[in-house]
């Protein structure tokens, strides 16, 4: 189920059902977050909010809770603020896995007047009876604030059949490694339009986010002429109708000038049962 900020308080205006109330506690669980992060700094945050596996990209995809507090802690741990604030949300019918984005401000006290502006995305998982982690997290750079409203309503899964995680799990991995197999090509524009939800999304450093599949197709054809990817790990809820993959990509333009990085996908699956990607979220290896 997707919502945008213009319903996150109508969501509870009515009798909640099972799916308003699991989208509604991973709605709080992101804005408790947030404040934790105002109060208490972000690295106590994050430490807090991070499931054990919990990867961050800084830009290669790691694990926040080894990684972070391996280093030192820093001095003041409010000198750096960063602000955020969820604008849409998602959740699979088995309530175990969602996702949240939105925009976010950081700030330095050493440069007082310096706003940065982004769009957050996290996927949060949560086993039963215990409380949503955050399971990853990736954010771009925006050059102004994001009005969510106007890219529409969140995409959101379609599939009620049978739920066979641990194969379409198989099934995700296998469709983005495949390009880079032995004989294989690496995907077209065309290819990937084929690949892509009604409702997707591109988040890319440097501009806003674009929807829906048209113009996310447009903007992919102007930019590539082949991407490929290579997945490290893929998560599937229960449900078997939402999932996350994440890994390095390589990126030739029109130019055949190379770009490698890492992405995140965020996978839906059709009344048909077919996986659509909903958001791609991609950032460079080097600026």
């Amino acid at each position: 189920m997707g919502i945008t900020c213009t319903n996150l308080s109508r969501a509870h205006a009515h009798d909640a059902d099972a799916q308003e109330v699991a989208l509604g506690s991973l709605v709080d669980a992101e804005l408790a977050f947030a404040r934790m992060g105002s109060s208490r700094g972000v690295r106590e945050a994050f430490l807090a909010n991070f499931a054990d596996d919990g990867v961050v990209f800084e830009p290669a995809p790691v694990r926040l809770r080894e990684t972070w507090r391996a280093r030192p802690a820093p001095a003041d741990p409010l000198a750096v603020k960063l602000a955020w604030s969820p604008a849409q949300a998602g959740v699979a019918r088995s309530f175990d896995l969602g996702y949240t984005t939105g925009p976010f401000t950081l700030t330095s006290a050493a440069h007082p007047g310096a706003i940065r502006h982004g769009v957050f995305f996290s996927v949060w998982k949560r086993e039963r009876g215990k409380p949503w982690q955050v399971l990853l997290d990736l954010g771009i750079a925006t050059p102004a604030p994001v009005d969510f409203v106007a890219l529409g309503a969140a995409p959101r899964p379609q599939f009620t059949g049978r739920a066979t995680p641990g194969v379409e799990r198989r099934r995700l991995l296998a469709l983005e490694g495949s390009p880079l197999a032995a004989n294989a090509r690496a995907r077209t524009p065309n290819d990937y339009a084929q690949l892509l939800a009604a409702a997707a999304r591109l988040h890319r450093n440097g501009s806003a986010p674009i929807a829906p599949r048209g113009e996310v197709a447009l903007e992919m054809a102007r930019r590539m002429s082949t991407v490929s990817w290579t997945p490290l790990d893929a998560r599937v809820s229960n449900a078997a109708d939402l999932a996350v993959t994440w890994g390095r990509y390589r990126q030739i333009d029109h130019a055949q000038q190379t770009q490698d990085g890492y992405y995140a996908h965020l996978w839906l699956r059709d009344v048909r049962g077919a996986w659509r990607l909903a958001y791609d979220i991609a950032v460079p290896e080097s600026p």
